[in-house]
C-alpha cells in the first residue's frame, strides 16, 4: 500500500511489524487458551512417558534370571511331547511357566518403553538369556506382575509370569506431576488474562472519573479494541471539557452583563424616598446577585484547575467557626488542633462553609466535629433544625433542588450548596452522607481518604458510621 508523499509523489507505507502476538482482544484470549492447551498436552505426553518407567529390585531380577536360565536348559533337554507337563512341574509361586506361550503382546504393538531397560537387565543376568527374552509387559494396568516369552535353542517358545516384582510407584508420581502442571498452566493463563484485562479496568476508572470532573488522558495501548475505546474516551473527555468551558464562559459573560444593570438598579434604589420600597428592591437585587454568583460558583467548580496538596483541615474548621462566632452565629468546633489530608484547599473551604451556612440558616446552630483513624478523616456538622423527610435526603444533593415545607425559600439559596458539597467530596475520592439525628436535627458527615485515591469514587467500603 502506498501513501501520498511530498510534492505529489507516492511513498510506500511503512511495513507492518509481523508478530505472533495477536492485535485484537479476542485473538489474544484465544492465543492464551491455545497455549495453555498445548502446554498441558505436551506435559501430559512427557509425564506419560515418565509413568511407563518401572523399577525392579536387583536381587529379585537376578533370581528370576537364574530360574529362567535353569528352566530353559531343562526344557531344551526334554522331548517336546513332555514339555507341557514339565512346564507345570517347574512353575512355582515366584515364577509361572506356560508351555503354550500365549501371545503376550498384540501383533504389531511394540514393547513398552518403560520395560526396555528391564529387558536388558534381565537378559544380562545369564548368558543363555541374551537375545532370548522378548515381549516383556505388565499383566494388567496397575498390577505389579510381569510376563514375557522365552525362546529355546530349538526355536520353540515358552511363556512365563513373574508376580509382584514391579514397583509401580510411578503412578502416584505421574498423577502429582500432571496436577502440578495443570495448576501451573492455569495460574499462568489466569495471570495473562488478568494482564489483558488491566487496560479495561483502567478505562473503567477513567470513565468513572469523568463523571466526577476528573480529566485523565488514557494511554492508547493494549489490544486493538482497547486502543479504539481509549481513543474514543479521550475524544469524549475533550468534547465534554470544551462543552463545560464554553458553557461557563457564556454564563460568565451573562453574569458580567447582568452585574452592571444590577449595580445601576441598586444605585437608583438608593434615591428612593420610600424606605420600604427601597429595602424591597435592594433585597431583590441581592437575591439576583446571589443567584448569579451561586450558578457561577457551581459551574466553575466543574472545570476547577486547583490541585490537591496537604491541608490542615482542623485549622480550616477552627477558622471558619471563629469567623462565624465573630458574626454572632452559634458555631462551635470540637476536635483536634491539627489534622492534615491531601485535598484541594479552596474547594474544601467552600464545602465546609456551605455545610456551616446550611446548619445555621436552617437549624439555628452548627456543631462541628472532626475524627480520624489510619485510613479516613471524618468531619461532622450537626444542627438543631427540623431535619429532612427521609425521602428527601438523597435528593437534596441534586443541583437546583429545593425542599418545600421543611425548608422555606425565605431563607434564601438556590439548591446548589449541598450539590457543590457532594461534587467536591466525590472529586477527592471521599463520601458524603446526610442523616436525621434521633434527637432531632440534621447531621452532615464527610469522610476523606487520608491517602490519595487512584481513580475517583474507588474508596472501597463505606467509611461513614464506623
Amino acid at each position: 500500500m502506498a501513501v501520498p508523499g511530498r510534492g505529489g509523489g507516492v511513498q510506500p507505507s511503512p511495513p507492518r511489524r509481523i508478530t505472533l502476538w495477536p492485535r485484537g482482544l479476542v485473538g489474544r484470549v484465544m492465543f492464551v487458551l491455545l497455549a495453555a492447551v498445548a502446554l498441558v498436552f505436551i506435559g501430559s505426553s512427557v509425564f506419560y512417558e515418565e509413568a511407563e518407567t518401572y523399577t525392579v529390585d536387583d536381587t529379585q531380577l537376578e533370581q528370576i534370571g537364574e530360574r529362567l536360565a535353569i528352566d530353559a536348559r531343562v526344557l531344551a533337554a526334554t522331548p517336546v511331547s513332555q514339555r507341557p507337563i514339565l512346564a507345570v512341574m517347574l512353575s512355582t509361586g515366584d515364577l509361572s511357566i506356560d508351555w503354550r506361550a500365549p501371545e503376550i503382546v498384540r501383533p504389531g504393538r511394540p514393547e513398552p518403553s518403560g520395560l526396555r531397560d528391564l529387558h536388558l537387565r534381565l537378559a544380562g543376568t545369564h548368558e543363555i538369556l541374551q537375545g532370548n527374552v522378548m515381549d516383556l509387559s505388565p499383566t494388567d494396568i496397575g498390577t505389579a506382575d510381569i510376563r514375557g516369552i522365552l525362546r529355546l535353542p530349538d526355536g520353540s517358545r515358552v511363556g512365563f509370569v513373574a508376580p509382584d516384582i514391579l514397583q509401580p510407584h510411578h503412578m502416584t508420581r505421574g498423577v502429582a506431576s500432571a496436577a502440578v502442571l495443570a495448576g501451573a498452566v492455569l495460574l499462568a493463563a489466569g495471570m495473562l488474562v488478568r494482564t489483558l484485562s488491566m487496560p479495561l479496568r483502567a478505562l473503567a476508572d477513567v470513565a468513572d472519573g469523568v463523571g466526577s470532573g476528573q480529566w485523565i488522558p488514557v494511554e492508547e495501548k493494549g489490544p486493538r479494541e482497547v486502543r479504539y475505546l481509549a481513543r474514543a474516551i479521550n475524544a469524549m473527555q475533550d468534547r465534554i471539557r470544551r462543552l463545560i468551558a464554553d458553557r461557563t464562559e457564556a454564563l460568565a459573560a451573562v453574569s458580567h452583563d447582568l452585574r452592571t444593570p444590577l449595580a445601576r438598579l441598586r444605585l437608583r434604589a438608593g434615591f428612593l424616598e420610600d424606605s420600604e420600597l427601597q429595602s424591597a428592591i435592594e433585597g431583590d437585587v441581592a437575591e439576583m446577585e446571589a443567584m448569579v454568583g451561586g450558578v457561577l460558583a457551581y459551574l466553575s467548580g466543574e472545570n476547577d484547575p486547583e490541585q490537591p496538596r496537604p491541608v490542615d483541615v482542623a485549622s480550616i474548621l477552627a477558622t471558619l467557626a471563629d469567623d462565624a462566632a465573630d458574626q454572632g452565629r452559634d458555631v462551635r468546633y470540637d476536635g483536634p488542633d491539627h489534622a492534615s489530608v491531601r485535598v484541594r484547599p479552596l474547594a474544601m473551604k467552600r464545602v465546609f462553609g456551605n455545610l456551616i451556612d446550611n446548619a445555621v440558616n436552617y437549624g439555628g446552630a452548627a456543631r462541628i466535629g472532626l475524627a480520624m483513624d489510619a485510613d479516613w478523616l471524618r468531619v461532622r456538622v450537626e444542627d438543631d433544625g427540623p431535619g429532612l423527610p427521609e425521602a428527601e435526603l438523597s435528593r437534596v444533593t441534586t443541583p437546583f433542588y429545593r425542599v418545600e415545607g421543611s425548608r422555606s425559600r425565605t431563607t434564601g439559596g438556590l439548591g446548589l450548596g449541598l450539590a457543590i458539597v457532594s461534587r467536591e467530596v466525590a472529586r477527592e475520592g471521599g463520601q458524603f452522607v446526610l442523616q436525621n439525628r434521633p434527637e432531632g436535627g440534621l447531621r452532615a458527615e464527610i469522610a476523606l481518604p487520608r491517602t490519595p485515591v487512584q481513580g475517583v469514587g474507588k474508596t472501597g467500603r463505606s467509611a461513614i458510621d464506623k
